[in-house]
């Protein structure tokens, strides 16, 4: 019945038109092929574009990364051998017995030491016997020359011999124009082969290694610097347009260049450093593999195309209805199956309505960060808006896009992120409507927050010392002054006012060096290695520290006992950060309250530890700044509490964050590594 009816429906059809309706649907066809084509290999070499700029922002960073972590080991040998001349005329001086001095120079891995006097006589050394006379590399000769007519100071010289005799260092150390001069050497070779491994050279080596890079060159107005490989002789800065125009600006460019005869995608961006003159880091990556995507997609979408067209004339001459219908229906489930699966393993959430409200889809994502399922299909998208930690963006019309709303939420757990919003309209034959997508961006903001605060502890440690030192000293004089105020004069008159005044004077000179003094730590440089610690042992030290103001305040603290944990730190540091939390939580609930201290392993060899109070809380405007220096909300705080507890915190590996408990009262968490 079915037949009979399609063949009398095509009957009047005639085969003609339906020949011109092939043609016309094969010609959209391969049109639509030929612009899947361009987009495909647009977004191909953008994403490739995109990766290089990642890959030269971090070469750069690395590049002087690697230089400064140079000078610092060149400036602490040289350190290390100036403190070791200064020990040699201590203990050496004056002492001729070769014996003495041998001793000496095997306690300190030296392959010799010498004492010369100002005519650049042996007066002491471990190779002395009469009449010996030290002859020294050109080079060393010349410094000790040099550091003669400087009439004093020291200097370094590394002396590279053949490949049968070791790298050796030499140092030379004068002591006044007319003092002696101590001349030591060591082997260099385990210093020089650091140095290597953390130079650029080495660092450019090991990224050219990667698979899809043709080469990496350093290049400045003056040639090529550094190179992966030995490469022909290419033009100068001057002579290439392009290159003249990136050292111009601190922008990363990209081209299509052809290189040793065959065409690469180059990236290029400036480079500036203490110790290289400037110039531009050129990475050359290798097309042949977007060739052979390409190539791929082409296949791919004419082959599509085509089979679209064949499609079109199969049903043309009407062959098996039901069979293509069923090849279309397994074909749909399985798109279907597959687009579900991305969905839902899709990192970003993705909330998607039709031209009516109505909710179409959520993925997994949306329901971890919204605590909304997918039981919300179907329903009204202002159905759910109350349960949103978010405001819905302003509709778009059909065809435009809104991106990078970025907004500020708190989560069901009551955990505070940062998020960016993009949304789209869906077109008219999908049924209209839009998708949210929601990509957390917390980690990235706290990454960049804290750039910023060590950028700016970086500029305060710069006047620190400084400062203090300029304080410090009116600060003790007044305090002096103060304390003979108070201790050899004796007033006639109004004797209370006058000892009360000079109490005044000590108590706030003592409270304005105590700022100082916390000051000057908040701008220390990083903390150093410490031997692993029981976590419980400050905790718990803090707790007896702070246990009568809590009790003045009607506080309990609640800290349930947990298996030994251990961490990397310093007890006394440690015990301060749980000092300044658990003081802020106490004068947070003047009326009283209880402190509850949490503390839990992860499964990624870290501890959590999580205070929380039952206060009023972090208002909405302080939540960003609690971690700033100086910024409090206590009239007669210092502000440095909080700042010092993250950067201790974070001097050892570690995180702390801020925020509000859904239930009432604030919470500070701290990650810290376990040994």
């Amino acid at each position: 019945m079915r037949l009979n009816r399609l063949s009398s429906l095509l009957a009047p059809i005639r085969i003609r038109y339906l020949l011109l309706v092939a043609l016309i649907l094969g010609l959209i066809f391969f049109a639509l092929a030929y612009m899947g084509i361009r987009s495909a290999r647009q977004s191909l070499l953008k994403i490739m574009v995109d990766e290089g700029k990642a890959l030269v922002e971090s070469l750069t960073l690395s590049s002087n990364n690697a230089i400064q972590a140079g000078l610092l080991l060149e400036s602490l040998a040289d350190e290390k051998f100036a403190d070791l001349a200064h020990v040699v005329d201590q203990r050496l001086h004056g002492i001729t017995d070769s014996e003495i001095f041998r001793q000496f120079r095997d306690e300190h891995n030296l392959l010799s030491i010498d004492i010369l006097d100002s005519n650049l006589t042996i007066v002491g050394s471990d190779r002395w016997a009469s009449g010996f006379a030290p002859r020294y590399p050109p080079e060393v000769a010349a410094e000790i020359h040099d550091i003669q007519l400087m009439g004093g100071g020291y200097r370094s010289v590394t002396v590279y011999g053949d490949s049968l005799q070791p790298l050796i260092q030499y140092f030379v150390y004068a002591f006044a124009p007319e003092g002696d001069l101590v001349v030591m050497a060591t082997e260099a070779a385990y210093l020089e082969q650091i140095t290597r491994r953390i130079g650029i050279g080495y660092l450019i080596r090991r990224i050219s290694d990667q698979a899809g890079i043709d080469y990496i060159i350093l290049q400045s107005r003056d040639g090529i610097i550094f190179a992966s490989q030995p490469v022909a002789p290419v033009l100068t800065i001057e002579n290439d347009p392009f290159l003249g125009s990136l050292m111009e600006t601190d922008t990363v460019g990209w081209r299509i260049h052809e290189f040793e005869g065959r065409e690469v995608l180059e990236i290029t961006k400036r480079f500036e450093s203490v110790e290289y003159p400037p110039g531009v880091y050129r990475i050359g990556i290798d097309l042949d593999e977007y060739r052979e995507i390409s190539k791929g997609y082409n296949t791919q979408i004419i082959t599509i195309a085509i089979v679209l067209f064949l499609l079109t004339l199969l049903l043309v001459a009407v062959v098996s209805i039901n069979q293509n219908y069923f090849i279309l229906d397994q074909s749909y489930r399985r798109m279907r199956s597959m687009t579900e699966t991305i969905f839902d393993r899709f990192s970003g959430a993705v909330l998607a309505f039709d031209s009516e409200d109505k909710i179409i889809a959520v993925n997994k994502a949306f329901t971890e960060l919204c605590d909304i399922d997918s039981s919300a299909i179907g329903r009204r998208v202002t159905d759910i808006a109350g349960k949103l930690p978010f405001e819905l963006p302003a509709g778009v019309k059909p065809g435009e896009r809104a991106i990078g709303l970025e907004r500020n939420i708190t989560t069901s757990s009551g955990e505070q992120k940062t998020v960016l919003l993009g949304v789209s309209s869906l077109p008219s034959g999908a049924g209209g409507g839009a998708v949210i997508l929601i990509h957390d961006i917390t980690d990235q903001k706290r990454l960049e927050e804290e750039s910023r605060r060590r950028e700016r502890l970086s500029e305060m440690g710069d006047m620190a010392a400084g400062v203090a030192h300029e304080i410090r000293n009116p600060l003790n004089a007044i305090s002096i002054a103060a304390q003979r105020l108070k201790h050899e004069f004796e007033p006639t008159e109004e004797k209370n006012d006058y000892d009360h005044l000079a109490k005044n004077i000590l108590d706030e000179s003592a409270r304005l060096n105590d700022i100082l003094t916390r000051f000057l730590e908040l701008t220390k440089t990083r903390a150093a290695e410490y031997e692993p610690i029981d976590l419980a042992e400050p905790i718990k030290k803090a707790i007896e520290s702070v246990s009568d103001e809590a009790s003045r305040h009607n506080v309990s603290i609640d800290y349930p006992t947990h298996d030994e944990i251990k961490i990397r730190g310093a007890v006394e540091k440690m015990q301060q950060v749980f000092i300044n939390l658990l003081k802020n939580s106490i004068q947070a609930m003047p009326g009283g309250g209880n402190v509850i201290i949490a503390v839990n392993t992860t499964e990624d060899k870290t501890v959590e530890i999580m205070i929380s109070d039952t206060g009023p809380g972090f208002p909405p405007e302080v939540l960003p700044k609690i971690f700033q220096p100086y910024f409090t909300t206590k009239a007669d705080g210092s502000g440095l509490g909080l700042a010092l507890a993250y950067k201790t915190v974070t001097d050892y590996g570690g995180r702390i964050s801020a925020f509000n408990s859904p239930a009432a009262g604030a919470v500070i968490k701290i990650t810290l590594p376990v040994v």
